[in-house]
Order: structure tokens, then sequence, then C-alpha cells
């Protein structure tokens, strides 16, 4: 709002008060100009920035000297690619694929009635857990969670409940995984897909190719049906009651 009054404001003066403005002295412009420019620089946001991480403020350096030594809209395009790949850079860190093929010792998540290290694993039983964006930035993570692993399995089980959003090259990695495992005759098995990643799962297909009643909301659920396929008992333990259940008892 107040850069819309302050743009009226100088249209009324340019309208009706051009012959007077005219009048005023250079000098006394050029002090607002200095005055206006001081507190658009907003130069305590630089310290702020140059506290931080050395790629931030790397990206407002190269921005603010491309800005005064060539061009603006230099410096905006450029800006925007430099942050762009820091964004991708820390989303990759962030991103992790842990396999586990027998049992998790409970040093996290202990508190998570959903975690896999209070589920024993069946034996021939693989599972990928994918923590994060699963994009191009993190797919090589992916190829050596898979090589990492030595004995063939007989099911895989790929948990995505903390996956938030796939894009084009994680959905290729997931299909080009999916022909593999049938290639080996390995089963594959999807588990705690969101909303997101399941819209994109259903239209690209992939949802109908592995198959619907590969597809499960739980653990738990996945865990048993690895267990009809195997054939081999194990413990497991019952699934956490709904808010409505505990309401109810």
């Amino acid at each position: 709002m107040a850069g819309i009054a302050h743009a009226l404001t100088l249209l009324f003066i340019v309208l009706f008060l051009g012959q007077w403005a005219k009048l005023i002295p250079m000098a006394c412009l050029a002090g607002i100009l200095i005055v206006v420019s001081y507190h658009m620089s907003e130069w305590r946001s630089f310290v702020v920035i140059f506290r931080g991480p050395k790629s931030g403020w790397i990206v407002l350096l190269t921005t603010f000297l491309l800005t005064v030594f060539i061009d603006l809209t230099v410096a905006i395009e450029i800006g925007m690619v430099l942050s762009a790949f820091l964004f991708m850079h820390r989303m990759a860190e962030v991103t992790h694929v842990q396999v586990i093929a027998k049992e998790m010792t409970e040093q996290e998540e202990k508190e998570d009635r959903q975690a896999v290290n209070k589920i024993q694993v069946p034996e021939g039983v693989e599972i990928y857990e994918i923590n994060g964006p699963f994009f191009f930035g993190m797919s090589h993570k992916f190829e050596e969670a898979m090589r990492s692993v030595e004995k063939r399995p007989k099911i895989r089980i790929f948990r995505l409940r903390h996956v938030p959003f796939i894009d084009s090259t994680g959905l290729y990695h997931l299909e080009q995984f999916h022909r593999r495992c049938r290639k080996d005759q390995i089963h594959m098995i999807i588990e705690g897909v969101h909303s997101q990643p399941l819209k994109l799962l259903k239209k690209s297909g992939f949802y109908e190719m592995v198959g619907t009643e590969n597809f499960f909301p739980n653990i738990y659920d996945a865990i048993q049906k690895a267990k009809e396929i195997t054939g081999h008992p194990v413990k497991i333990p019952p699934p956490p009651p709904s808010p409505e259940t505990s309401q109810v008892s």
C-alpha cells in the first residue's frame, strides 16, 4: 500500500504541480535520493546473511556485484540459477536412502510406532526407506544403496512415508528398479505413499504397473504381505490405534 500511495502522490505532483516541482533545487533532490537509497539498501540483511552459510552470501555477493557492474536483469537471472542449484544441493544432502535387511537397533524413532526397528524383517525381504524428496539430485544415493546389497532378496519393500515429493527423474529410477526386480523375479511392494507421489505414480501408469495389490498404507500390512509371499513366520506388532478408536475406548 505504501508503494501505491507513493506512486499516486508522484503522479499527482507531475500532473498538477510540475511547474513548481521543477524549481526544487537539485541538491535537495540528491539528499532525498541518498536517504531513499539508504533505506532501500537494507544493509542489516546483508549482515545477517553474511553470518549464515558461506553458500548463501556467495549468491548474494555475486548478484550484488552483477547488479552494480553489469545489469540488474543479468544479476537476477544468474542469482535465480545459483539459488536453484544451491537449493537442490541442500535437498540432496538431507535426503538419504537406508537399506534394512534384518532388524534395526532402537537408536532412532523410539516413539514412532511405525518405525521399522520395532518390526522383525522376514528372511528374503529387503526394505528401502527413503527420507526426503526423491528427485534427480539424490538419484545417485539410490543407486549406491542398491549396489550395497550383496544377496538378492525375494521381496523388496519401498517405504515412501517420508517422501513428500517425487519428480520425473525419481519416477524414472523407480520404473527402472521395478523392471530390474521383475527381470530378477523379485516381488516389489510400496508402502506409505503420500498424495503428491501417489498422484504422479497413477498418472504415469506406474501404479498399475506395480499392481494396486502391492501398495499398502502402513508397514504392518506390507510386512504381512511379504510374510504371505515368503511363507516365513514373523512376529508383527499390532498397528497403533487410530485416534477415533482411542477416543471411543
